[in-house]
């Protein structure tokens, strides 16, 4: 298992895909791209919310209110690709540090935002395919079942 000082450098690049899963209240999953996705300063997952009306702004809520996990799936140009799992901490929607980063967003790129997400991240596992393999080649019941009748017969 990884943590987030490690995988900090893949998360704040600006090519790496940057995936938010929620579940709404009515358990239904819903995933969105979240491109603003970085680890800040505090080694927090921070991302800015657009719209106030969206589906993930809505579960991401919830879940700060009922103590629900997300998960953030990153993806790097590389093909390194982890699973990072964690509560939503605070929604900021007013004060300062929101008004730093909403004027921010407003010179540079011409649009209102509706929140400053910031997830505290729990787990993180490295879910690349190479990984996996090895992984699997550790555990690989079923061929090691079918080695063993092969030797007994």
């Amino acid at each position: 298992m990884a943590n987030i000082d490690e995988i900090k450098q893949i998360i704040n690049d600006p090519k790496t895909v940057k995936i938010v899963g929620t579940v709404g209240v009515d358990g239904v999953p819903h995933t969105a791209v979240k491109q603003s996705l970085h680890v800040n300063d505090e080694g927090k997952i921070e991302y800015i919310e657009l719209f106030e009306s969206s589906e993930s702004y809505r579960n991401v809520t919830a879940s700060l209110w009922y103590n629900k996990k997300v998960s953030v799936l990153i993806l790097s140009p590389d093909k390194e690709s982890y699973e990072i799992i964690g509560e939503p901490e605070r929604i900021l929607i007013a004060g300062r540090e929101y008004e730093a980063v909403y004027t921010k967003v407003l010179e540079e790129k011409g649009y209102d935002i509706a929140a400053v997400v910031t997830i505290a991240p729990e787990s993180v596992e490295n879910s690349s395919p190479k990984e996996k393999f090895k992984d699997q080649e550790k555990t690989r019941l079923f061929y090691k079942h079918l080695d063993r009748l092969s030797k007994e017969s």
